[in-house]
């Protein structure tokens, strides 16, 4: 998938679809959202993580979208050789590694509410389908912010969009372990 500001359409419905699937777990299953794996988190938590996620990169961005309009937004920064290969392993491929340590502030909490969290999510997908839909191309694929993992990387609308739909599938997957774990 094309990450940049010409194919941001495609990008959001992408993402709308993997919330849209990994939400369905728990309309198929509702006794999941309490289970985890000894010592991990539960499936709700999982979720949890993900509108956290959402929501701070969607903070970032609005924030980012109004210095973008007063016209003092930095350039879009350059990236050196391990940056490149991340973008072009996580935006481009589609493939997370497991294992990355969570920033505090983006931890799932201890019991979440199951409702509340999903729309949570469908907030956050909303946020960044907002942020585009107003953006020109060119305009979005000038839209950067940090890197929530990594604030010394960054990624641009379109590349968030694309990293939230990949970390989205990421986190269905150990959601479906927890699922077949019983």
């Amino acid at each position: 998938m094309i990450a940049d500001g010409a194919h941001f359409d495609a990008l959001a419905a992408d993402l709308d679809q993997a919330v849209g699937a990994m939400s369905a777990q728990f309309e198929r299953d509702p006794s999941l959202w309490p289970r985890g794996q000894p010592g991990k988190w539960t499936a709700g938590q999982h979720a949890d993580h993900l509108a956290l996620g959402l929501a701070d990169t969607a903070d970032a961005f609005e924030r980012r979208r109004a210095e973008l309009r007063a016209g003092t937004l930095g350039p879009v920064p350059r990236r050196g050789i391990l940056h490149r290969l991340w973008v072009g392993l996580v935006i481009g491929r589609g493939w997370l590694p497991r294992g990355g340590r969570t920033p505090r502030r983006l931890e799932a909490g201890p019991g979440p509410e199951r409702t509340a969290t999903l729309g949570r999510l469908a907030r956050g997908v909303a946020r960044h389908r907002a942020l585009g839909a107003g953006l020109s191309a060119e305009e979005r694929d000038r839209l950067w912010a940090p890197n929530p993992f990594l604030p010394r990387w960054h990624y641009t609308l379109p590349e968030i969009v694309r990293m939230h739909a990949v970390h989205v599938r990421h986190h269905a997957r150990l959601i479906a372990e927890i699922a077949a774990a019983g």
